[in-house]
């Protein structure tokens, strides 16, 4: 069976981590979210893959390329238009499903455990319907496609976002869906997945749902990436142990508490302590009493200095966070430099919601604890302080001493200006 991931979207919820990569290339555990699918597909079978690409192309292809380093055989298809729209990018691999029985489709930005899209295929290989979507309970249905189902888990209606008050179920789509050639008829005729599925329900063909009952993740905002690397961490150490590399620098004098995974080439000085479930990947460096705590992740190359405490937040490669600072909740790109004291503020001081704007739009974190989004090759300096929810634009400079309260655009340098004011004591000693 082909399948189809749907990897051409901008993800402008997402930057400026999006400024410089498309958003699946964003790292989860140290590795591309469409590395973590593709090998979730691969490990049910699935290695005859269509991916649908668009804004930023050249990184997924020259990434992935045809697959083999990856246990797949890849091909690519380019929409020229990225409308946002799965149907638009589902027709543009049309040409390659026009003989194919059936194929499965794969969103590029969930993350979902492998059982899930086991399931999925047992499901349509036992039901033979005409086709199968994975549905799972959400909090939050308004958020996302909403299905109604039967007592025998027939799919009876599906709405896209519904109005909050008005879903049908708390039953949203997770983001896997099976589907026999013709619904490729219904795309072209419709323009619409949801229409042309309800119209497959409202002839009696029958479209199941796959219910999985555990955690799954969409990523849409940049929180999403920080509730992902938590399941993937989890998935990775969880009852499994810890993995230490034999050529990993670990000093007798620091504190280790498992599970954790540390590469090779990785250094860890005295008095630092590790709190897993961490991951620490090639050739970085854990310096002097500094305190990684659960859930986080350091890729390669990363320099963290003396007395630096990291908490549930991911950093990319190539980072240097300085002495004493405090990167709490956040997600730091690829080759930033943080100046020694700065601190990434993950609480509201008045315990209000903590917002995030991203170009017109604005929305409350449902999380009480959340810090700031920077961006690649960033220079931020020392004793620098960042409200939460705080956008740090790519190769933006920030100057000594501010604290942001607003977002920085990339490329933008930040400084705060003062008045010195030095005069004569009045007292006499």
């Amino acid at each position: 069976m082909k399948t189809v991931i749907l990897a051409a979207g901008k993800g402008e919820r997402l930057q400026p981590l999006t400024s410089t990569r498309p958003k699946p290339m964003l790292y989860v555990g140290n590795k591309p979210l469409l590395q973590l699918v593709i090998e979730n597909l691969r490990d049910c079978g699935l290695k005859d893959i269509i991916i649908v690409v668009s804004y930023k192309n050249e990184y997924i292809m020259n990434y992935f390329e045809n697959g083999y380093d990856f246990g797949v055989n890849i091909k690519y298809v380019f929409q020229k238009e990225d409308s946002g729209r799965s149907e638009d990018a589902i027709l543009a691999a049309e040409p390659l499903l026009k003989d194919e029985k059936e194929f499965l489709i794969s969103h590029a930005d969930f993350l979902v455990d492998k059982e899930m899209i086991h399931r999925t295929i047992n499901n349509y290989k036992r039901l033979k319907p005409e086709g199968v979507i994975s549905v799972t309970l959400v909090k939050e249905p308004h958020l996302y496609g909403v299905v109604s189902l039967d007592e025998e888990a027939r799919i009876k209606r599906i709405i896209e976002k519904p109005e909050r008050g008005k879903e049908p179920s708390s039953y949203a789509v997770s983001g896997i869906y099976i589907f026999k050639n013709s619904i490729l008829q219904g795309l072209a005729e419709n323009h619409s997945l949801d229409v042309t599925i309800q119209k497959l329900i409202n002839s009696k063909r029958h479209v199941y749902a796959s219910v999985w009952e555990r955690e799954w993740v969409k990523v849409r905002y940049p929180w999403d990436l920080l509730k992902a690397n938590e399941l993937y961490l989890k998935q990775l150490l969880a009852g499994k142990g810890s993995y230490i590399s034999e050529k990993a620098c670990i000093s007798n004098n620091c504190t280790i508490i498992h599970p954790v995974w540390i590469e090779e080439g990785v250094t860890v000085k005295p008095g630092a302590v590790i709190t897993g479930p961490v991951l620490i990947d090639k050739n970085s460096f854990i310096g002097t009493n500094s305190l990684i705590r659960p859930y986080s992740t350091i890729g390669k190359n990363v320099t963290i200095g003396f007395g630096v405490e990291v908490k549930n937040s991911i950093i990319y490669d190539k980072t240097q966070i300085g002495r004493l600072s405090f990167i709490g909740d956040s997600i730091v790109g690829e080759s930033v430099e943080i100046g020694a004291g700065t601190q990434t503020v993950n609480i509201s001081f008045d315990k209000t919601p903590i917002k995030f704007s991203v170009q017109d739009e604005t929305v409350e974190v449902p999380l009480q604890k959340f810090g700031t989004v920077i961006g690649d090759h960033a220079i931020i300096g020392t004793n620098v302080s960042i409200l939460p929810g705080r956008r740090i634009g790519c190769y933006s400079i920030t100057h000594p001493g501010v604290i942001l309260y607003q977002n920085v655009p990339d490329r933008s340098v930040v400084k705060v200006t003062q008045s010195l004011q030095i005069t004569e004591r009045a007292d006499k000693l």
